[in-house]
């Protein structure tokens, strides 16, 4: 997903990014419920919403979104497991498990219409038609035919998925992928109501009134850059399980404004930063835990610095990750040389996949000499494209001062963007580097090493390596677990260690406030960050 940013991306800077306005916790209301009786959420988030249309979705905000307001086959149940949703059960399997056939359970959309087999056919041809555009159309090609689609070569309509009768849904695979279940409870995988989307043209899913709901809320008010509200929808099949009335989400670049919120009783969330962990840390309002959300700066690959492997390498090993870890987040989060997250991907014994894994170390002199060798010393200007949120400025100088102090010659700027500009200028290549964060969309090493694939919608850092591309390829066509993990982990070591295409250099961790009385306001481990259908306000 990208830049959950986020990252795919990003609702994480939310997390990241507030700063301490008072030192106690404040306000004697658990907050939650309006004074009507309706059970509220009240969140704040840094970004706006960029679309809501599931085929060009590319970042947090979105995803998050589309997750609560659209349902695929699948969901993720509050645990994080895939389970039954669109499907009125697990599916039925042909021998070589290329073959799924789905049964759709009953239920409607927003309008009162069915959903219906050809809602979802329509929606994933729509994602793999080049026309489309989609950057996320990579995410289908585990479906017969979707690359070859997507290149221009076949024809949308050979895609691997067909509607047998109203409630039956075909699918074919290229290959045999342990992963496909958890893929169809990503958002690019929901339906779509054919005719409206057609009657509605180019303002489909533009606003509130031009888009069609099938999951636990509708999307029913968007104040542009001031907010947005959910509401619980009524026609949706497991309405009675949906506890919620409304989640009321305000927009709030600010970071020091969202504990103030929080303080005054408005909000129920906060993230905080590394300085006001010590002031919360007694209060019972205050959590910490582990994201899957890796922190990682990349490197455009048609630069004329970072072209050569020595510059990007001599970068890598000039930043001490202690900095931003111990003094910048202080929040958990742990340092990393590693795209996949820790706690993520375990082999068959329960060992999980970083486990030892350590690409590059820091090390100045030798940072200093790959520099030279990369740049002839020639004194130079380096600018680095970040996020607009305060957490992010931080990183940003500090990333700034280790350059500069262990570079010989080197300036850099800090180019701080808007969400939705920032990820305009690393689409167009318009960037040398940029900090950035990714959250995996599924449960599989594909879902974070896929994007740097020759070919990928995703891979705006434009590396391009054949043997990276074939190590990829041979990895997902591996049906033996350990196997698998094993192929993706040269894969990986091809592109950090060898190429060092990205520089990964810390897993997200969170600090934050909660109100007491709500309940199972959890972190996914994938997808989009938050399922608000298993929230509860006591």
């Amino acid at each position: 997903m990208k830049k959950k940013s986020i990252l795919l991306m990003m609702t994480l800077i939310l997390v990241l990014g507030s700063v301490l306005a008072a030192c106690s916790t404040g306000g004697d209301s658990d907050g939650g419920s309006s004074s009507n009786g309706e059970k509220v959420l009240r969140l704040t988030d840094t970004s706006d919403i960029t679309t809501a249309d599931p085929a060009l979705a590319t970042d947090a905000v979105a995803f998050n979104l589309i997750a609560n307001t659209m349902e695929g086959l699948y969901r993720l149940d509050k645990d994080g497991q895939a389970v039954p949703a669109m499907a009125a059960g697990e599916p039925e399997l042909n021998e070589d498990e290329t073959v799924y056939t789905f049964t759709l359970r009953d239920a409607e959309w927003s309008n009162g219409e069915p959903v219906t087999a050809n809602d979802f056919v329509y929606a994933w041809q729509r994602a793999v038609d080049p026309e489309t555009g989609s950057q996320y159309a990579y995410i289908m090609n585990t479906i017969k035919n979707a690359e070859a689609i997507n290149a221009g070569d076949l024809p949308k309509e050979d895609l691997g998925v067909q509607a047998i009768d109203e409630k039956t849904l075909e699918v074919t695979l290229e290959r045999p992928d342990p992963s496909f279940i958890s893929l169809t409870s990503f958002g690019t995988f929901t339906p779509i109501n054919e005719t409206f989307a057609t009657e509605q043209g180019e303002n489909f899913a533009t606003n509130v009134d031009n888009l069609l709901y099938n999951g636990p809320f509708t999307w029913s008010e968007w104040n542009r850059e001031q907010g947005y509200v959910l509401t619980k929808n009524d026609t949706y099949w497991d309405n009675a399980n949906v506890a919620l009335d409304k989640v009321d989400v305000r927009v709030v670049k600010e970071t020091s404004t969202v504990v103030n919120l929080y303080e005054a009783g408005e909000v129920d969330y906060a993230g905080l930063a590394s300085e006001q962990v010590a002031a919360f840390q007694d209060s019972e309002d205050f959590n910490t835990g582990l994201r899957s959300a890796v922190g990682y700066f990349k490197f455009n690959h048609e630069d004329e610095v970072f072209a050569d492997v020595n510059a990007r390498k001599a970068v890598a090993r000039a930043v001490d990750p202690a900095g931003i870890i111990d003094q910048l987040l202080n929040n958990g989060s742990i340092a990393t040389t590693s795209f996949i997250p820790k706690d993520f991907i375990k082999y068959e014994d329960g060992t999980d996949y970083t486990e030892g894994l350590q690409y590059f170390e820091t090390n100045t002199d030798e940072a200093a000499s790959l520099w030279e060798e990369a740049t002839g010393g020639e004194e130079m200007t380096i600018e680095l494209l970040s996020f607009d949120s305060e957490v992010s400025k931080q990183i940003s100088e500090y990333m700034k001062d280790q350059i500069e102090t262990n570079l010989p010659g080197v300036t850099v700027t800090i180019a701080q963007q808007p969400f939705n500009n920032k990820l305009e200028r690393e689409a167009s290549g318009d960037y040398q580097m940029s900090f950035a964060l990714w959250g995996p969309d599924y449960q599989d090493p594909l879902t974070n090493l896929g994007i740097f694939t020759s070919n990928n919608g995703q891979n705006d850092i434009n590396y391009s390596s054949a043997d990276y591309d074939r190590l990829i390829d041979e990895a997902s066509a591996e049906t033996s677990i350990d196997a698998r993990y094993d192929k993706f982990k040269e894969a990986e070591q091809l592109l950090i260690e060898q190429d060092q295409a990205i520089m990964p250099i810390y897993q997200a961790g969170v600090a934050y406030l909660i109100r007491p009385n709500v309940e199972n306001f959890n972190r996914q481990l994938f997808g989009a960050d938050y399922q608000y259908k298993y929230v509860d306000i006591n």
